[in-house]
């Protein structure tokens, strides 16, 4: 069963999805989730805190989503395929990603489960890519680390386009680009 403190850190994680860090009030977090005032303060600081938890939970389950996805692959690059063809809606946005662009990120302790997520994001990738390049499928003209940046850029442009041209559809054409010039690179077919 599910604690306040889950209702609220869930709901916290909808809004950002939806509504983004600068415009979720306390108060609608607590007009969505039916939590009362105190047990909102009984748990958080504030806003800022249940954010930064909300943001490290989502980050949490998307490294988790990344790696349950990964280890159903022996090849590598079916690996990052899979993950990048993920079907996805560039009108609702990055579960996460959604919110890099307000104000508000730029605070440290805000930006920190970002910054892991992505980084952890390009960690994986880059060792998915190394491996692909070490076992002799993958050409190495672009390093392992250029190969994660481009596939996260177009996931996040993706997102990014599709959202300011309101095309659900975009982020999963920039993906499947991705993996059209990727396989251009593969030196077994």
């Amino acid at each position: 069963m599910a604690t306040t403190r889950d209702l609220l850190v869930e709901t916290m994680k909808q809004l950002l999805w939806e509504r983004g860090y600068d415009a979720t009030s306390p108060n609608l977090v607590l007009e969505r989730s039916g939590a009362g005032k105190g047990s909102f303060y009984h748990h958080f600081k504030g806003k800022k805190e249940l954010a930064i938890a909300a943001m490290e939970s989502r980050a949490d389950e998307l490294c988790e989503e990344f790696d349950r996805l990964v280890a159903v692959h022996s090849d590598p690059l079916a690996a990052v395929e899979a993950y990048m063809c993920l079907t996805r809606d560039a009108a609702t946005g990055c579960r996460i990603g959604r919110i890099v662009q307000d104000p508000s990120l730029e605070d440290p302790l805000l930006n920190a489960p970002l910054k892991r997520f992505f980084g952890e994001l390009h960690g994986k990738l880059s060792q998915l890519f190394l491996k692909a390049q070490t076992g002799a499928q993958l050409s190495d003209a672009l390093s392992p680390d250029q190969l994660a940046t481009l596939a996260i850029s177009a996931l996040q442009g993706g997102f990014v386009y599709g959202r300011a041209v309101q095309d659900g559809a975009a982020v999963n054409e920039a993906t499947e680009g991705f993996i059209m010039l990727l396989n251009t690179q593969r030196l077994v077919r």
